[in-house]
């Protein structure tokens, strides 16, 4: 697991699925699951953004790209990768 994914997942698992108990695997789908709703991706958004130094542009906040920790480490790296 990368240390993005690790970051991910801890961040879900402390500040939008208090009381989770069972580990989230990396594809699994996080609305589905009902781990994340809406409220839950603006937080998200903000910590990715904070965490990662990278902008996350409107546009960008669809389901494609937070629909699992695998889906968000990739758009993670990708947007890392514009900025350097």
């Amino acid at each position: 697991m990368s240390s993005v994914q690790a970051a991910i997942k801890e961040f879900i698992k402390k500040e939008l699925a208090v009381g989770l108990s069972r580990d989230i695997d990396p594809d699994e789908d996080l609305f589905t699951s009902g781990i994340l709703d809406s409220l839950a991706i603006l937080q998200l958004v903000m910590f990715i953004e904070e965490q990662f130094g990278v902008e996350v542009p409107d546009g960008d906040v669809v389901f494609e790209n937070f629909h699992s920790v695998t889906a968000i480490q990739q758009y993670v790296n990708g947007r890392e990768a514009q900025v350097r």
